[in-house]
């Protein structure tokens, strides 16, 4: 009986790891890929918007990247005869689920609220900053099973989120580089340069999966 439970266990273990392997390489490669393009459009669309404006650039974009990572998660399921609400995604999203909210929600509420004026923090690189740090927490909440390349990833993020912290009060005159490179650069620079690098990381190392193997 013990043997038999081991060797359940183990194959748990590893039906659980596939699907989460399943997963990334849905939410990696061509995903990363069209979420840096559209990061770059969308940081092309939104320079010298302010407040909502900016914001809703950033939204629609947000919501293609979504679209298009919950069709690759389908189109996986499918190929794979496997249910697409696996205890995989439910542990993904357990993890990152709280830091994308929460950093979210923080974004918004600094383009509502925050001043205008000639020495208040800039609203919309402030919002920018908490994007980016809060989706580097988040991917780096679910780094006990996901590749190293995407810890490294979420690293980046971080380190990016902490720096726009550091360089946005005041932005208009100790920081003149960061300010010309402004909200929309940062974005750009981080989910479009970002994901641009790793998309093509993952990509062009990693065998594509043929359908229905």
């Amino acid at each position: 009986m013990t043997t038999h439970e081991e060797a359940a266990e183990q194959l748990r273990v590893i039906r659980t790891m596939m699907e989460r392997a399943t997963i990334f390489r849905a939410l990696s490669g061509e995903a990363a890929l069209i979420g840096g393009a559209m990061s770059l459009a969308a940081g092309w669309l939104s320079e010298g918007k302010i407040g909502w404006r900016w914001g809703s650039v950033w939204l629609i974009g947000l919501g293609v990247a979504i679209t298009f990572a919950v069709w690759q998660l389908l189109r996986l399921s499918r190929s794979n005869e496997r249910p697409i609400w696996s205890h995989g995604l439910k542990v993904a999203l357990r993890g990152s689920l709280p830091s994308l909210i929460s950093g979210g929600f923080l974004g918004l509420i600094c383009l509502k609220y925050a001043g205008r004026g000639p020495d208040s923090v800039n609203a919309e690189f402030l919002a920018a900053s908490f994007w980016v740090l809060h989706y580097g927490l988040s991917l780096l909440a679910i780094r006990e099973f996901a590749p190293r390349s995407m810890v490294w990833l979420g690293s980046a993020f971080v380190i990016a989120g902490l720096a726009g912290f550091a360089c946005s009060i005041p932005i208009q005159s100790a920081y003149p580089m960061v300010h010309r490179l402004g909200a929309s650069g940062l974005m750009a620079a981080t989910f479009g340069g970002f994901h641009l690098l790793y998309g093509a990381a993952i990509v062009t190392t990693t065998p594509r999966d043929r359908p229905g193997a």
